[in-house]
């Protein structure tokens, strides 16, 4: 079984290639790194806070300080908290739409006990066939749970097969790829927050 970090990267490679090709589209078009110094977040230590738990929470170091049973309690107070700070923030370009799927997630992990479903089908389609065997076996996995007719809202679940070549590739939510929208738009909009009164002084 590959460690949590090589999962991680795999799972990883469409998000980055997205958000790359935010930040060169937003360069090409007018976007200055320099205004990223004018870009603020409120409350930004709840989502790095909630990324620390999480890597941990479904890592083999996280689940000896927490239980099996507790991982998906754990795991929707994490959730809870980001959607707070999403909300804080709504008025930052892109954060509705990351917050809108964020909420589709929320809502088919907490029709299911605290995961989310994942169909082995997608997942071994996306070359991640290990991890599909494995929650076959088991039937939960980390923040998986097997997608099937007991399952709810599986239209909402990781079904989405999406490969960058080779073995490289996942099994994304419709709420996942919202997201990455506006993770997108977000990163687009980073490299454009020109400082108050730029605008005006400009025109004159």
């Amino acid at each position: 079984m590959k460690s949590a970090f090589q999962r991680a990267v795999r799972s990883s490679m469409l998000v980055l290639a997205v958000l790359g090709v935010a930040l060169v589209s937003s360069l090409l078009t007018g976007g200055r790194l320099e205004y990223t110094r004018n870009w603020q977040l409120k409350g930004l230590w709840m989502a790095l806070g909630t990324f620390v738990i999480q890597t941990a929470l479904f890592t083999r170091w996280g689940t000896g300080f927490v239980s099996e049973a507790l991982v998906p309690v754990v795991y929707i107070v994490t959730l809870s908290v980001l959607v707070a700070f999403l909300v804080t923030n709504r008025r930052v370009l892109g954060v509705p739409i990351l917050l809108a799927g964020l909420m589709l997630n929320m809502l088919v992990i907490s029709a299911n006990a605290g995961r989310m479903p994942a169909s082995v089908v997608a997942l071994a389609a996306a070359g991640r066939v290990e991890e599909a065997d494995l929650l076959r076996l088991r039937g939960a996995v980390a923040n998986c749970v097997l997608m099937s007719d007991s399952t709810r809202l599986n239209l909402l679940g990781d079904n989405i097969v999406i490969r960058l070549g080779g073995p490289t590739g996942s099994a994304y939510s419709v709420g996942d790829l919202v997201a990455l929208a506006g993770e997108a738009v977000v990163v687009f909009g980073v490299l454009r927050a020109k400082p108050a009164g730029h605008q005006s002084e400009e025109r004159v």
